[in-house]
Protein backbone atom coordinates (compact mmCIF):
# COMPACT_ATOMS: atom_id res chain seq x y z
CA UNK A 1 0.00 0.00 0.00
CA UNK A 2 2.45 2.54 0.70
CA UNK A 3 4.56 1.86 -2.23
CA UNK A 4 2.08 2.63 -4.17
CA UNK A 5 1.79 5.81 -3.07
CA UNK A 6 5.47 6.29 -3.48
CA UNK A 7 5.09 5.68 -6.81
CA UNK A 8 2.20 7.61 -7.04
CA UNK A 9 4.55 10.83 -5.73
CA UNK A 10 7.09 9.95 -8.63
CA UNK A 11 4.28 10.12 -10.82
CA UNK A 12 2.60 13.24 -10.04
CA UNK A 13 6.55 14.52 -10.50
CA UNK A 14 6.83 12.85 -14.17
CA UNK A 15 3.42 13.87 -15.09
CA UNK A 16 4.57 18.16 -14.13
CA UNK A 17 6.68 18.19 -17.40
CA UNK A 18 5.74 20.86 -19.67
CA UNK A 19 4.70 18.32 -22.55
CA UNK A 20 2.46 16.15 -20.37
CA UNK A 21 0.76 19.62 -18.64
CA UNK A 22 0.06 21.19 -22.14
CA UNK A 23 -1.86 17.54 -22.96
CA UNK A 24 -3.45 17.48 -19.63
CA UNK A 25 -4.76 21.17 -20.18
CA UNK A 26 -5.53 20.85 -24.21
CA UNK A 27 -7.38 17.05 -23.44
CA UNK A 28 -9.61 18.55 -20.49
CA UNK A 29 -10.71 21.78 -22.42
CA UNK A 30 -11.74 19.68 -25.44
CA UNK A 31 -13.35 16.80 -23.11
CA UNK A 32 -15.42 19.65 -21.37
CA UNK A 33 -16.94 21.41 -24.16
CA UNK A 34 -17.11 17.46 -26.21
CA UNK A 35 -19.61 16.86 -22.90
CA UNK A 36 -21.29 20.25 -23.16
CA UNK A 37 -22.22 19.61 -26.82
CA UNK A 38 -25.51 17.52 -26.99
CA UNK A 39 -25.01 14.59 -29.63
CA UNK A 40 -21.18 14.17 -28.59
CA UNK A 41 -20.00 12.38 -25.43
CA UNK A 42 -17.10 11.11 -24.01
CA UNK A 43 -16.60 8.19 -26.12
CA UNK A 44 -16.86 10.04 -29.43
CA UNK A 45 -14.74 12.31 -28.18
CA UNK A 46 -11.95 10.07 -27.52
CA UNK A 47 -12.43 8.77 -30.48
CA UNK A 48 -12.36 11.73 -32.60
CA UNK A 49 -9.42 12.55 -30.75
CA UNK A 50 -7.40 9.26 -30.85
CA UNK A 51 -5.71 10.07 -34.23
CA UNK A 52 -4.65 12.88 -33.60
CA UNK A 53 -3.65 12.23 -29.74
CA UNK A 54 -1.33 9.26 -30.77
CA UNK A 55 0.92 11.22 -32.86
CA UNK A 56 2.23 12.71 -29.50
CA UNK A 57 4.91 11.07 -26.96
CA UNK A 58 3.10 8.22 -25.53
CA UNK A 59 2.63 9.46 -22.15
CA UNK A 60 1.33 12.51 -23.30
CA UNK A 61 -1.10 10.83 -25.71
CA UNK A 62 -3.19 8.75 -23.14
CA UNK A 63 -2.73 11.64 -20.35
CA UNK A 64 -4.57 13.80 -23.28
CA UNK A 65 -6.94 11.24 -23.69
CA UNK A 66 -7.61 10.58 -20.57
CA UNK A 67 -8.62 14.07 -20.15
CA UNK A 68 -10.98 14.34 -22.38
CA UNK A 69 -12.72 10.97 -20.97
CA UNK A 70 -12.88 12.73 -17.26
CA UNK A 71 -13.37 16.29 -18.72
CA UNK A 72 -16.31 14.93 -20.64
CA UNK A 73 -17.81 13.98 -17.63
CA UNK A 74 -17.68 17.49 -16.04
CA UNK A 75 -18.95 19.22 -19.06
CA UNK A 76 -22.16 17.00 -19.38
CA UNK A 77 -23.65 18.64 -16.42
CA UNK A 78 -24.02 22.34 -18.54
CA UNK A 79 -26.24 20.87 -20.68
CA UNK A 80 -28.07 18.83 -18.54
CA UNK A 81 -28.61 21.66 -15.89
CA UNK A 82 -29.31 24.70 -18.88
CA UNK A 83 -31.33 22.79 -21.76
CA UNK A 84 -32.70 19.48 -19.49
CA UNK A 85 -30.56 17.78 -22.39
CA UNK A 86 -27.99 15.06 -21.10
CA UNK A 87 -24.58 15.69 -22.95
CA UNK A 88 -24.38 11.86 -22.64
CA UNK A 89 -25.94 9.04 -21.30
CA UNK A 90 -24.17 9.17 -17.96
CA UNK A 91 -25.34 12.31 -17.59
CA UNK A 92 -29.30 11.46 -17.52
CA UNK A 93 -29.92 11.50 -14.22
CA UNK A 94 -28.44 14.91 -13.27
CA UNK A 95 -31.14 16.33 -15.88
CA UNK A 96 -34.00 15.65 -13.36
CA UNK A 97 -33.06 18.18 -10.38
CA UNK A 98 -30.34 20.44 -12.14
CA UNK A 99 -32.35 21.26 -15.13
CA UNK A 100 -35.28 22.20 -12.19
CA UNK A 101 -32.69 24.08 -10.13
CA UNK A 102 -32.03 26.21 -13.35
CA UNK A 103 -36.10 26.66 -14.18
CA UNK A 104 -36.16 27.90 -10.86
CA UNK A 105 -33.52 30.59 -10.99
CA UNK A 106 -30.84 28.40 -9.89
CA UNK A 107 -28.86 27.62 -12.45
CA UNK A 108 -25.56 29.29 -11.44
CA UNK A 109 -25.98 27.27 -7.98
CA UNK A 110 -26.50 23.73 -9.80
CA UNK A 111 -23.57 24.51 -12.10
CA UNK A 112 -20.96 25.19 -8.77
CA UNK A 113 -22.53 22.33 -6.90
CA UNK A 114 -22.12 19.69 -10.11
CA UNK A 115 -18.82 21.25 -10.07
CA UNK A 116 -17.85 20.70 -6.63
CA UNK A 117 -19.48 17.18 -6.72
CA UNK A 118 -17.15 16.03 -9.86
CA UNK A 119 -14.41 17.10 -8.28
CA UNK A 120 -15.15 15.44 -4.85
CA UNK A 121 -16.12 12.29 -6.31
CA UNK A 122 -13.02 12.14 -9.18
CA UNK A 123 -10.45 12.37 -5.96
CA UNK A 124 -12.47 9.81 -4.26
CA UNK A 125 -11.94 7.51 -7.23
CA UNK A 126 -8.62 8.40 -7.49
CA UNK A 127 -7.62 7.69 -3.91
CA UNK A 128 -9.31 3.99 -4.56
CA UNK A 129 -7.69 3.65 -7.80
CA UNK A 130 -4.33 4.16 -6.54
CA UNK A 131 -5.12 1.83 -3.31
CA UNK A 132 -6.79 -0.65 -5.47
CA UNK A 133 -4.60 -0.89 -9.24
CA UNK A 134 -1.88 -2.78 -7.79
CA UNK A 135 -3.15 -5.24 -5.75
CA UNK A 136 -5.29 -6.26 -8.54
CA UNK A 137 -2.33 -6.40 -11.27
CA UNK A 138 -0.69 -8.15 -9.28
CA UNK A 139 -3.02 -10.75 -8.06
CA UNK A 140 -3.36 -11.11 -12.05
CA UNK A 141 0.51 -12.08 -12.75
CA UNK A 142 0.26 -15.73 -11.55
CA UNK A 143 -1.57 -15.67 -15.29
CA UNK A 144 0.23 -17.73 -17.36
CA UNK A 145 -0.48 -18.07 -21.52
CA UNK A 146 -3.15 -20.70 -20.39
CA UNK A 147 -5.29 -18.23 -18.05
CA UNK A 148 -4.79 -14.92 -20.18
CA UNK A 149 -6.25 -17.39 -22.66
CA UNK A 150 -9.35 -18.12 -20.31
CA UNK A 151 -9.04 -14.36 -19.36
CA UNK A 152 -9.66 -13.31 -22.63
CA UNK A 153 -12.39 -15.65 -24.23
CA UNK A 154 -14.27 -14.39 -20.50
CA UNK A 155 -13.47 -10.63 -21.43
CA UNK A 156 -15.36 -11.65 -25.01
CA UNK A 157 -18.18 -13.10 -23.13
CA UNK A 158 -18.94 -9.47 -21.55
CA UNK A 159 -20.94 -8.83 -24.56
CA UNK A 160 -23.71 -10.23 -22.84
CA UNK A 161 -23.43 -6.89 -20.80
CA UNK A 162 -21.42 -4.99 -23.15
CA UNK A 163 -24.04 -6.06 -26.10
CA UNK A 164 -27.48 -3.66 -25.30
CA UNK A 165 -30.90 -5.67 -24.50
CA UNK A 166 -30.44 -7.80 -27.73
CA UNK A 167 -27.76 -10.82 -27.24
CA UNK A 168 -28.14 -11.94 -31.23
CA UNK A 169 -27.53 -8.54 -32.72
CA UNK A 170 -24.39 -8.27 -29.81
CA UNK A 171 -23.16 -11.41 -30.84
CA UNK A 172 -22.91 -10.52 -34.84
CA UNK A 173 -21.11 -7.62 -34.06
CA UNK A 174 -18.60 -9.16 -31.85
CA UNK A 175 -18.17 -11.48 -34.86
CA UNK A 176 -18.42 -8.67 -37.13
CA UNK A 177 -15.21 -7.49 -35.09
CA UNK A 178 -13.60 -10.63 -35.00
CA UNK A 179 -13.38 -10.64 -38.24
CA UNK A 180 -11.94 -7.37 -39.15
CA UNK A 181 -9.37 -8.03 -36.71
CA UNK A 182 -7.92 -11.18 -38.45
CA UNK A 183 -7.45 -8.59 -41.65
CA UNK A 184 -3.55 -8.46 -42.60
CA UNK A 185 -1.43 -10.95 -42.27
CA UNK A 186 -1.45 -13.92 -40.26
CA UNK A 187 0.58 -13.34 -37.23
CA UNK A 188 2.10 -16.75 -37.12
CA UNK A 189 3.22 -17.33 -40.45
CA UNK A 190 3.02 -14.10 -42.32
CA UNK A 191 0.45 -14.85 -45.05
CA UNK A 192 -2.13 -12.47 -45.99
CA UNK A 193 -5.89 -12.93 -44.76
CA UNK A 194 -9.10 -10.90 -46.08
CA UNK A 195 -6.82 -8.22 -47.71
CA UNK A 196 -9.26 -8.36 -50.96
CA UNK A 197 -6.17 -7.96 -53.26
CA UNK A 198 -5.36 -4.54 -51.35
CA UNK A 199 -1.95 -3.87 -50.12
CA UNK A 200 -2.62 -1.17 -47.99
CA UNK A 201 -4.33 -3.53 -45.44
CA UNK A 202 -1.67 -5.63 -45.16
CA UNK A 203 -0.85 -4.05 -41.97
CA UNK A 204 -4.65 -4.24 -40.95
CA UNK A 205 -7.37 -1.33 -40.34
CA UNK A 206 -5.77 1.27 -37.41
CA UNK A 207 -8.20 1.25 -34.30
CA UNK A 208 -7.73 4.38 -34.34
CA UNK A 209 -10.02 4.33 -38.18
CA UNK A 210 -12.45 2.04 -36.43
CA UNK A 211 -13.08 4.04 -33.43
CA UNK A 212 -13.55 7.13 -35.44
CA UNK A 213 -16.47 6.50 -37.22
CA UNK A 214 -18.47 3.49 -35.37
CA UNK A 215 -18.49 6.38 -32.44
CA UNK A 216 -17.70 9.76 -33.76
CA UNK A 217 -19.17 10.10 -37.31
CA UNK A 218 -21.83 7.87 -36.47
CA UNK A 219 -23.24 9.71 -33.50
CA UNK A 220 -23.21 13.21 -35.91
CA UNK A 221 -24.93 11.34 -38.33
CA UNK A 222 -27.78 10.36 -36.31
CA UNK A 223 -28.08 13.61 -34.26
CA UNK A 224 -31.29 15.14 -34.30
CA UNK A 225 -30.88 18.67 -36.10
CA UNK A 226 -33.41 20.01 -33.42
CA UNK A 227 -30.72 19.55 -31.11
CA UNK A 228 -28.71 22.37 -29.94
CA UNK A 229 -31.08 25.27 -31.70
CA UNK A 230 -30.68 28.44 -29.50
CA UNK A 231 -33.62 28.70 -26.91
CA UNK A 232 -33.29 31.36 -23.94
CA UNK A 233 -30.83 30.25 -22.06
CA UNK A 234 -31.08 30.19 -17.82
CA UNK A 235 -29.25 33.66 -16.67
CA UNK A 236 -26.48 33.04 -13.51
CA UNK A 237 -24.39 35.22 -12.19
CA UNK A 238 -20.26 34.10 -12.35
CA UNK A 239 -19.95 34.21 -8.66
CA UNK A 240 -22.81 31.89 -8.29
CA UNK A 241 -20.43 29.15 -10.23
CA UNK A 242 -17.74 29.23 -7.27
CA UNK A 243 -18.66 26.02 -5.38
CA UNK A 244 -20.62 27.13 -2.45
CA UNK A 245 -18.84 25.07 1.07
CA UNK A 246 -22.11 25.34 3.00
CA UNK A 247 -23.69 24.07 0.24
CA UNK A 248 -21.67 21.36 -0.64
CA UNK A 249 -21.26 20.15 3.20
CA UNK A 250 -24.86 20.18 3.40
CA UNK A 251 -24.62 17.30 0.78
CA UNK A 252 -21.66 15.60 2.53
CA UNK A 253 -23.82 12.11 2.63
CA UNK A 254 -25.19 12.10 -0.90
CA UNK A 255 -21.46 13.31 -2.17
CA UNK A 256 -19.86 10.15 0.02
CA UNK A 257 -22.27 7.63 -0.86
CA UNK A 258 -22.19 8.36 -4.79
CA UNK A 259 -18.87 8.16 -5.09
CA UNK A 260 -18.09 4.62 -3.27
CA UNK A 261 -21.17 3.30 -5.55
CA UNK A 262 -19.77 5.50 -8.45
CA UNK A 263 -16.51 3.58 -8.06
CA UNK A 264 -17.36 0.17 -7.53
CA UNK A 265 -19.74 0.02 -9.73
CA UNK A 266 -17.41 1.45 -12.39
CA UNK A 267 -15.14 -1.74 -12.06
CA UNK A 268 -17.16 -3.91 -12.86
CA UNK A 269 -17.41 -4.59 -16.58
CA UNK A 270 -20.15 -3.56 -18.93
CA UNK A 271 -22.03 -1.11 -15.87
CA UNK A 272 -20.57 2.07 -16.66
CA UNK A 273 -20.74 5.74 -15.06
CA UNK A 274 -24.79 5.59 -16.30
CA UNK A 275 -25.35 2.52 -14.09
CA UNK A 276 -23.54 4.16 -11.30
CA UNK A 277 -25.48 7.16 -11.57
CA UNK A 278 -28.78 5.97 -11.96
CA UNK A 279 -28.07 3.80 -8.61
CA UNK A 280 -26.49 7.16 -6.53
CA UNK A 281 -29.74 9.20 -7.73
CA UNK A 282 -31.63 6.15 -6.58
CA UNK A 283 -30.14 5.49 -2.77
CA UNK A 284 -29.40 9.23 -2.23
CA UNK A 285 -33.10 9.71 -2.62
CA UNK A 286 -34.06 6.83 -0.58
CA UNK A 287 -32.11 7.29 2.27
CA UNK A 288 -32.75 11.08 2.43
CA UNK A 289 -35.00 12.38 5.33
CA UNK A 290 -36.89 14.69 3.02
CA UNK A 291 -37.50 12.20 -0.36
CA UNK A 292 -40.04 14.21 -1.26
CA UNK A 293 -37.91 16.83 -2.59
CA UNK A 294 -35.94 14.68 -5.26
CA UNK A 295 -37.59 15.40 -8.70
CA UNK A 296 -38.34 19.23 -7.82
CA UNK A 297 -35.27 20.45 -7.79
CA UNK A 298 -33.33 19.16 -5.09
CA UNK A 299 -29.61 20.24 -4.66
CA UNK A 300 -28.79 16.69 -3.61
CA UNK A 301 -30.46 15.25 -6.69
CA UNK A 302 -27.33 17.19 -8.45
CA UNK A 303 -24.42 16.01 -6.13
CA UNK A 304 -25.13 12.23 -6.19
CA UNK A 305 -25.41 11.65 -9.51
CA UNK A 306 -22.23 13.91 -10.70
CA UNK A 307 -20.19 12.62 -7.68
CA UNK A 308 -20.86 8.61 -8.77
CA UNK A 309 -20.17 9.71 -12.72
CA UNK A 310 -16.66 11.15 -12.20
CA UNK A 311 -15.60 8.41 -9.91
CA UNK A 312 -17.02 5.39 -12.00
CA UNK A 313 -14.51 7.32 -14.98
CA UNK A 314 -11.42 6.29 -12.66
CA UNK A 315 -13.50 2.74 -11.80
CA UNK A 316 -13.44 1.60 -15.11
CA UNK A 317 -9.64 2.44 -15.61
CA UNK A 318 -8.86 -0.71 -13.37
CA UNK A 319 -10.02 -3.07 -15.35
CA UNK A 320 -8.31 -1.58 -18.45
CA UNK A 321 -4.73 -0.99 -16.69
CA UNK A 322 -4.72 -3.90 -14.28
CA UNK A 323 -6.48 -6.65 -16.32
CA UNK A 324 -6.75 -5.48 -20.32
CA UNK A 325 -10.26 -5.70 -20.08
CA UNK A 326 -12.31 -2.73 -21.49
CA UNK A 327 -15.20 -2.08 -19.20
CA UNK A 328 -16.81 0.81 -21.56
CA UNK A 329 -16.97 2.08 -24.88
CA UNK A 330 -14.77 4.57 -23.50
CA UNK A 331 -12.12 2.46 -21.62
CA UNK A 332 -12.24 0.40 -24.93
CA UNK A 333 -11.07 3.16 -27.57
CA UNK A 334 -8.53 4.11 -24.53
CA UNK A 335 -7.17 0.51 -24.63
CA UNK A 336 -6.81 0.82 -28.64
CA UNK A 337 -5.00 4.12 -27.72
CA UNK A 338 -2.37 2.12 -25.07
CA UNK A 339 -1.98 -0.64 -28.34
CA UNK A 340 -1.18 2.28 -30.61
CA UNK A 341 1.77 3.37 -29.12
CA UNK A 342 3.07 -0.33 -28.49
CA UNK A 343 1.38 -1.08 -25.00
CA UNK A 344 -0.29 -4.21 -24.18
CA UNK A 345 -2.76 -3.48 -21.10
CA UNK A 346 -3.02 -6.40 -17.94
CA UNK A 347 -0.48 -7.21 -15.33
CA UNK A 348 2.66 -6.93 -16.57
CA UNK A 349 2.02 -3.17 -17.58
CA UNK A 350 2.53 -2.81 -14.19
CA UNK A 351 5.91 -4.66 -13.82
CA UNK A 352 7.23 -3.61 -17.30
CA UNK A 353 6.20 -0.01 -17.34
CA UNK A 354 5.48 1.01 -14.01
CA UNK A 355 6.75 4.77 -14.33
CA UNK A 356 4.28 5.00 -17.32
CA UNK A 357 1.25 3.58 -14.98
CA UNK A 358 2.09 6.03 -12.09
CA UNK A 359 2.87 8.87 -14.50
CA UNK A 360 -0.38 8.74 -16.16
CA UNK A 361 -1.88 8.41 -12.71
CA UNK A 362 -0.13 11.57 -11.81
CA UNK A 363 -1.81 13.04 -14.69
CA UNK A 364 -4.87 12.28 -13.47
CA UNK A 365 -5.08 14.04 -10.24
CA UNK A 366 -3.20 17.01 -11.98
CA UNK A 367 -6.35 16.99 -14.41
CA UNK A 368 -9.17 16.46 -12.28
CA UNK A 369 -7.53 19.46 -9.87
CA UNK A 370 -7.09 21.57 -12.82
CA UNK A 371 -10.71 21.25 -14.23
CA UNK A 372 -12.14 22.92 -11.17
CA UNK A 373 -10.62 26.14 -12.57
CA UNK A 374 -10.67 25.76 -15.88
CA UNK A 375 -14.74 24.81 -15.39
CA UNK A 376 -15.35 27.85 -13.53
CA UNK A 377 -13.57 29.78 -15.84
CA UNK A 378 -14.87 28.61 -19.21
CA UNK A 379 -18.78 27.78 -17.69
CA UNK A 380 -20.07 31.21 -19.42
CA UNK A 381 -18.71 29.93 -22.83
CA UNK A 382 -19.78 26.35 -22.62
CA UNK A 383 -22.92 27.82 -21.47
CA UNK A 384 -22.96 29.27 -24.85
CA UNK A 385 -21.65 26.39 -26.89
CA UNK A 386 -24.52 24.23 -26.13
CA UNK A 387 -26.76 26.26 -28.20
CA UNK A 388 -24.48 25.76 -30.99
CA UNK A 389 -26.52 24.12 -33.84
CA UNK A 390 -25.17 20.89 -35.29
CA UNK A 391 -25.21 22.22 -38.61
CA UNK A 392 -22.72 24.70 -37.71
CA UNK A 393 -20.55 22.44 -35.13
CA UNK A 394 -20.35 18.91 -36.98
CA UNK A 395 -18.86 20.36 -40.40
CA UNK A 396 -15.93 21.94 -38.29
CA UNK A 397 -15.61 18.62 -36.11
CA UNK A 398 -15.47 16.55 -39.73
CA UNK A 399 -13.07 18.74 -40.90
CA UNK A 400 -10.67 17.63 -38.33
CA UNK A 401 -11.28 14.49 -38.18
CA UNK A 402 -10.46 13.65 -41.70
CA UNK A 403 -7.19 15.85 -41.47
CA UNK A 404 -6.70 13.35 -38.37
CA UNK A 405 -6.89 10.52 -40.11
CA UNK A 406 -5.40 11.76 -43.02
CA UNK A 407 -2.42 12.31 -40.77
CA UNK A 408 -1.77 8.87 -39.76
CA UNK A 409 -0.06 7.41 -42.97
CA UNK A 410 -1.06 10.31 -45.33
CA UNK A 411 -3.52 8.08 -47.18
CA UNK A 412 -6.70 9.52 -48.83
CA UNK A 413 -7.74 5.42 -49.07
CA UNK A 414 -8.22 5.71 -45.23
CA UNK A 415 -10.16 8.39 -44.91
CA UNK A 416 -12.35 6.55 -47.78
CA UNK A 417 -12.57 4.13 -44.51
CA UNK A 418 -13.35 6.16 -41.50
CA UNK A 419 -16.47 7.31 -43.89
CA UNK A 420 -17.35 3.82 -44.66
CA UNK A 421 -17.43 2.91 -40.74
CA UNK A 422 -19.46 5.68 -39.78
CA UNK A 423 -21.78 4.36 -42.44
CA UNK A 424 -21.85 1.17 -40.56
CA UNK A 425 -22.03 3.01 -37.02
CA UNK A 426 -24.92 4.65 -38.60
CA UNK A 427 -26.75 1.31 -39.86
CA UNK A 428 -26.09 -0.39 -36.69
CA UNK A 429 -27.30 2.69 -34.73
CA UNK A 430 -30.58 2.63 -36.46
CA UNK A 431 -30.91 -1.19 -36.21
CA UNK A 432 -30.00 -1.64 -32.38
CA UNK A 433 -26.65 -3.25 -33.29
CA UNK A 434 -24.62 -2.56 -30.29
CA UNK A 435 -21.04 -1.26 -31.72
CA UNK A 436 -19.02 -1.98 -28.33
CA UNK A 437 -18.72 -5.68 -29.14
CA UNK A 438 -17.24 -5.11 -32.57
CA UNK A 439 -14.69 -2.65 -30.62
CA UNK A 440 -13.97 -5.56 -28.37
CA UNK A 441 -13.97 -8.29 -30.87
CA UNK A 442 -11.17 -6.28 -32.76
CA UNK A 443 -9.51 -5.34 -30.04
CA UNK A 444 -9.00 -8.82 -28.18
CA UNK A 445 -9.56 -11.40 -31.09
CA UNK A 446 -5.98 -11.15 -32.33
CA UNK A 447 -5.06 -11.02 -29.13
CA UNK A 448 -7.09 -14.30 -28.37
CA UNK A 449 -5.75 -15.40 -31.79
CA UNK A 450 -2.07 -15.86 -30.52
CA UNK A 451 -2.41 -17.20 -27.19
CA UNK A 452 -5.10 -20.23 -28.30
CA UNK A 453 -2.30 -20.91 -31.29
CA UNK A 454 1.21 -20.48 -29.23
CA UNK A 455 -0.46 -23.12 -26.58
CA UNK A 456 -1.17 -25.48 -28.71
CA UNK A 457 2.00 -25.51 -30.59
CA UNK A 458 3.30 -25.88 -26.72
CA UNK A 459 0.93 -28.40 -26.25
CA UNK A 460 0.94 -30.42 -30.00
CA UNK A 461 -2.44 -29.44 -30.24
CA UNK A 462 -4.05 -30.84 -26.91
CA UNK A 463 -7.01 -28.68 -25.81
CA UNK A 464 -7.27 -30.61 -22.86
CA UNK A 465 -4.23 -27.97 -21.23
CA UNK A 466 -7.20 -25.39 -21.30
CA UNK A 467 -9.14 -27.58 -18.61
CA UNK A 468 -5.91 -28.59 -16.48
CA UNK A 469 -5.06 -25.08 -15.21
CA UNK A 470 -7.52 -24.53 -11.72
CA UNK A 471 -7.76 -20.58 -12.28
CA UNK A 472 -7.99 -20.81 -16.25
CA UNK A 473 -11.42 -23.68 -15.44
CA UNK A 474 -12.77 -21.67 -13.67
CA UNK A 475 -12.62 -18.24 -15.57
CA UNK A 476 -14.06 -20.84 -18.02
CA UNK A 477 -17.03 -21.38 -16.10
CA UNK A 478 -18.07 -18.28 -14.88
CA UNK A 479 -17.97 -17.65 -18.55
CA UNK A 480 -20.52 -19.94 -19.77
CA UNK A 481 -22.78 -18.91 -16.69
CA UNK A 482 -22.19 -15.17 -18.26
CA UNK A 483 -23.12 -16.42 -21.64
CA UNK A 484 -26.15 -18.90 -20.54
CA UNK A 485 -27.58 -16.57 -17.76
CA UNK A 486 -29.29 -13.75 -19.67
CA UNK A 487 -30.74 -16.43 -22.03
CA UNK A 488 -32.21 -18.14 -19.00
CA UNK A 489 -33.03 -15.00 -17.44
CA UNK A 490 -35.39 -13.97 -20.86
CA UNK A 491 -37.49 -17.68 -20.65
CA UNK A 492 -38.18 -17.24 -17.06
CA UNK A 493 -39.00 -13.65 -16.72
CA UNK A 494 -42.27 -11.84 -18.55
CA UNK A 495 -41.11 -9.87 -21.55
CA UNK A 496 -42.47 -6.24 -22.31
CA UNK A 497 -45.10 -7.14 -24.67
CA UNK A 498 -46.93 -9.29 -22.24
CA UNK A 499 -46.46 -6.90 -18.95
CA UNK A 500 -48.17 -4.37 -21.49
CA UNK A 501 -50.58 -6.94 -22.36
CA UNK A 502 -51.71 -7.98 -19.05
CA UNK A 503 -51.84 -4.20 -17.85
CA UNK A 504 -54.07 -3.47 -20.87
CA UNK A 505 -56.23 -6.16 -19.83
CA UNK A 506 -56.49 -4.65 -16.39
CA UNK A 507 -57.56 -1.39 -17.43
Amino acid sequence: MFESWHLLAEGLVAASQPSVLVAIMIGAVIGLFIGALPGLGPTAGVAILLPVAVSFDGTAAIAALGAVYYGAQYGGAVTAILLGIPGDASATMTVIDGHKLARNGKAGAALGLSIAASFIGGLIGLILLTAFATTIAQAAIAFGPIEMTALMIFSLSLVSVLGGRDLNKAMMSLFAGLFIGTIGLDPMVGLPRFDFGEVRLFDGIEFSIIAVGLFGLAEMYATPPSIGKPQESNRFRFRELLPDVRGTLRCWRELGSGSLIGFFIGILPGAGATAATMIAYTFAKRTSKHPERFGHGAMEGVAAPEAANNSAAYGNMIPMFALGIPGSGTTAVLMGGLLMIGLQPGPMLFQTQSAFVWTIFGSFYIGNLALVAITVVLTPVLATCAFVRPSFLFPAVIAIIAFGIFGINNSMFEVGLVIGFGILGYLMMKLDYPPVPLVLGMILGPILERGIRRTLVASDGDLSVFFQSPIALVILLITVVLLVAPRFLQKRLPSETTIEADASKVN
